[in-house]
């Protein structure tokens, strides 16, 4: 069969799988709308698929490992499959396209960033205008990308070198994206960017990050709006403010710190100091009750002492963070940290990040104790392994890379927000009770 004659007939199979971040979520959802608008079959497993594309990441080594073994996982679907074209698109294809097409002799397509119409002609389709997106989420959930690129040039990130500059959406572009999710069934919106509290800093008087969520929280229908990926050096006094005064935008701040120590600040480029992180901490628990702040750190990163490990340690046991991740120093070439002295041995660099886990898991468990009898209002993402078990989420606990709440419960669908009662815990997750299981008024 030939595949180029069969999409021409619109019963072209594709499967394809998305590595990496939202961002690149986001990138996979509006080339399968095109694929879906030209008449293919998306959504197809890869054993049945006659086009296999691996949409990849390449931000650090873990990330470009996951990205090369998925690749040569895939290869085995051109003999033991229906794949006839094999694609590899996204970021790693963008930084290392040609090292790619050299290892990969059996790989059909090898596509960077922003090169949809190129990948749907070299699959036989005719080029398509823009078709929207195609959700790999829930139903009710749906990230929105208001700006790509980045202009912060952290000494450890290759961000830049693979998305280029920073450059943000026009406002009303993404005004009229939420609206049409939200027509679509969407409830739920996480906002998202490489750097979200940057929205609209270039356009002096004009609609900034803040002004942009007030306008999303207009939206009827929009249950809940989730501010992703800001940063500590640009989050303006405003943006507190929209926390304090929009009821629909989630009490939840994701604020990457990266470190809490003022000479490694420094060196990553991070464009801020610890007495500054601290303030904004404050600020924010201050003025937005029950705020729940979720950050990362990165360990080991070239040159840090065991000096400058126990402080970010110390402040990690004092600050107790709701939600946290560590991640340990990963030397990407082509960045000025990569070349920077004293770099760390990975064993030194993985006993750090157990510390700082260790750490954050007595704190998380002992929040997860103090929540138990509380209520709070869940949406039900999917029915779990069990019959009665749902897998559901609070308004604190974002998609894919927080802990999630179980909820015990009969007669509930996927996408419904239901108060619930705290009745225990496990582990980093909760366990609860719908208040008022089925009656009316349990939104969808």
């Amino acid at each position: 069969m030939d595949v180029k004659d069969d999409t021409m007939r619109g019963r072209a199979r594709v499967h394809l799988t998305s590595l990496g971040c939202a961002k690149n979520l986001v990138d996979s959802e509006r080339i399968l709308a095109r694929f879906a608008a030209a008449g293919a079959i998306v959504g197809a497993a890869p054993e049945e698929a006659d086009i296999i594309i691996v949409n990849t990441c390449g931000f650090i080594e873990p990330a470009k490992r996951e990205s090369i073994d998925t690749i040569v996982d895939y290869t085995r679907y051109k003999d033991q499959g229906q794949c006839q074209q094999l694609i590899v698109m996204g970021c790693l294809a963008q930084r290392y396209a040609e090292e790619l097409r050299a290892g990969f002799p059996e790989v059909d397509g090898v596509f960077g960033l922003n090169q949809d119409e190129e990948i749907l002609e070299a699959c036989g389709f005719a080029q398509t205008c823009d078709s929207g997106r195609f959700l790999l989420t829930p139903a009710h959930t749906a990230y929105l990308r208001i700006s790509d690129g980045c202009d912060n040039r952290c000494t450890y990130c290759t961000i830049p070198l693979i998305r280029g500059p920073y450059h943000g959406r026009p406002a009303e572009e993404i005004i009229q994206e939420a609206e049409e999710l939200v027509e679509r069934g969407v409830r739920e919106i996480n906002v998202i960017a490489q750097d979200t509290t940057v929205y609209g800093a270039e356009n002096p008087g004009g609609i900034r990050i803040h002004d942009l969520l007030a306008q999303l929280a207009r939206i009827p229908d929009l249950h809940w709006l989730r501010l992703l990926y800001t940063h500590p050096a640009h989050f303006p006094t405003e943006l507190i403010d929209a926390y304090a005064q929009i009821p629909k935008l989630c009490p939840y701040v994701d604020l990457p710190l990266q470190h809490l120590n003022d000479d490694i600040l420094r060196r990553m480029g991070r464009g801020v100091t610890v007495a500054e992180s601290l303030k904004l901490i404050e600020r924010l628990r201050a003025h937005v009750p029950g705020i729940n702040i979720r950050t990362t750190f990165i360990a080991g990163f070239p040159g840090e002492t065991d000096t400058q490990f126990r402080q970010l340690l110390q402040y990690v046991k004092e600050l107790r963070f709701d939600h946290l991740g560590v991640f340990p120093y990963s030397q990407e070439e082509d960045t000025p940290a990569a070349l920077m002295p004293d770099q760390i041995p990975d064993e030194v660099k993985k006993e750090r990040v157990r510390k700082l886990m260790l750490a954050q898991q007595e704190i998380v468990f002992a929040r997860n104790d103090s929540l138990v009898g509380t209520q709070m209002e869940v949406v039900i993402d999917e029915a779990g392994d069990d019959d009665g078990t749902w897998l559901a989420r609070s308004s604190t606990q974002a998609p894919d890379v927080d802990s999630i709440t179980y909820v015990e419960a009969s007669d509930l669908a996927v996408g419904q927000f239901v108060e619930v009662e705290v009745t225990g815990t496990d582990g980093y997750d909760l366990i609860a009770s719908p208040v008022k299981e089925g009656v009316d008024g349990i939104r969808a």
